[in-house]
């Protein structure tokens, strides 16, 4: 499938997939003309069942940790002053893993967002 995109959504995709660790595919995106289509590009699904693994097990980790520890994590969790970092970076933490797993998980299933605007 492929979509004609403005050179905004161009350079945003472009510094997504860099950030992904996908440099090829960013500079291609980059090398492309202004407005071009840009076709996406199939996933490895072993490299993407292999990263689903990892945070699906880093994700069941912290919450086996978390809920092991009921006591600690509920006298320092509410301390008050800096020990507010706590529950924001648990918070955070808890977010960034567990939506890698879910968003690894279902694109290894084949459930994919839809193209377009």
């Amino acid at each position: 499938m492929s979509t004609k995109l403005n050179e905004f959504d161009k350079n945003m995709m472009a510094a997504a997939f860099a950030e992904a660790g996908e440099h090829e595919t960013a500079r291609q995106m980059m090398d492309s003309g202004g407005g071009a289509a840009v076709k996406k590009p199939k996933k490895n699904k072993g490299a993407l069942a292999v990263k689903t693994l990892i945070f699906g097990a880093i994700s069941l980790s912290m919450y086996y940790f978390l809920f092991s520890n009921v006591d600690w994590v509920t006298t320092e969790y509410t301390k008050g002053g800096w020990h507010t970092v706590y529950p924001v970076g648990t918070a955070l933490a808890f977010s960034f893993i567990h939506g890698a797993f879910a968003s690894n998980f279902l694109s290894l299933i084949g459930i994919e967002p839809k193209g377009g605007h």
